[in-house]
């Protein structure tokens, strides 16, 4: 199957919108802040953390999310029943380049007045809109020119993009849920993250296995 650049740009286009909508229901809703803050000149102020004990729920919750990855990498080796190791190789891939624009999805500029919340929601967007992006071509770019292959690799790129994209909108939704239970700042903040690339890295596995048709045979 061979993909035009018209059919590419249809695709990217696609993508912003479906990710873009998400992003107000994404955003923490936080009450309006007082503009200018009290005691600060052009500058947001630092949100401060509580020294309250984490729930045992929030441990809890943080565990069962981590088996969510480590799960898709399971099904994404059935759905092309391909090699545990490769697969599990193709999912890293996705997460590193998904590393540098998860940033953006992770990154809580301090809403400091009109102007903050502004910047907070554009950059937010643009992480949405890159992190599956790339995960998805790091997947599809390491299976293709490091292992067997696909079957088709137009329809294995597809389902790559596709499969990163869902992947992040539930790691956003699973980190958002975390960040819930244990408050806004940096306690278990990595693992929040790592669980978030691990969902966006087996998602575009998951999709790259399923869309691709499996590995060519030797």
């Amino acid at each position: 199957m061979r993909i035009s650049l018209l059919t590419l740009v249809r695709g990217a286009v696609l993508l912003w919108l479906v990710l873009g909508a998400t992003v107000s229901l994404a955003q923490p809703g936080l009450p309006p802040p007082s503009w200018p803050p009290p005691g600060v000149s052009g500058a947001p102020p630092e949100r401060t953390l509580a020294d309250a004990p984490l729930s045992t729920g929030s441990w809890v919750a943080h565990g069962t999310l981590t088996l969510l990855p480590l799960g898709g990498v399971y099904a994404a080796s059935r759905v092309g029943d391909d090699r545990l190791w490769a697969v599990g190789a193709e999912v890293a891939a996705g997460m590193v380049a998904a590393w540098l624009p998860s940033r953006l999805i992770f990154l809580r500029p301090q809403a400091a007045g009109p102007r903050w919340t502004e910047m907070e929601v554009s950059v937010f967007g643009v992480g949405l809109v890159l992190t599956p992006t790339l995960a998805g071509l790091g997947t599809w770019a390491l299976g293709e020119a490091a292992f067997q292959g696909s079957l088709d690799r137009g329809d294995a790129l597809l389902g790559a993009l596709g499969g990163a994209a869902v992947g992040t909108l539930l790691g956003v939704a699973a980190y958002g849920a975390l960040e819930q239970l244990v408050g806004p700042g940096l306690r278990l903040k990595a693992w929040r993250q790592s669980i978030t690339l691990g969902l966006v890295g087996a998602g575009a596995t998951v999709g790259y296995q399923w869309a691709g048709g499996g590995p060519r045979p030797l």
